[in-house]
């Protein structure tokens, strides 16, 4: 799936103009550099569409595991925030059943 996402154009979206592009200079060890090009090659990618399409998924999938955690959090905060309202509820529900109970049974 993600080789299919780069050959049909994921890597490429958005036709990025040559004059919005920025030269950076990056130092990665000869081995990592070696796997981008055997990885580009078989993609049709050249290095930096490569190197672009990493750090896009990258920042992607930290904005993702950040979402995540924040949504975690909101839920655990919830949940209590639930079972207190819920307690609090409790007895007026107990009471409103007792009252119905009587309606039913033809009392007041």
């Amino acid at each position: 799936m993600y080789t299919n996402m780069l050959k049909h154009g994921s890597a490429l979206r958005g036709c990025i103009a040559v004059a919005d592009l920025r030269r950076i200079m990056v130092s990665v060890p000869s081995s990592l550099l070696d796997e981008v090009d055997v990885f580009g090659r078989t993609l049709g990618l050249n290095r930096s569409e490569v190197v672009r399409e990493a750090v896009r998924m990258f920042m992607t999938e930290h904005a993702r595991s950040e979402l995540g955690k924040k949504l975690k959090a909101g839920y655990s905060e919830m949940a209590s925030i639930n079972s207190q309202m819920a307690e609090e509820c409790a007895a007026a529900e107990e009471e409103a059943f007792v009252n119905y109970e009587r309606f039913l049974a033809g009392g007041d």
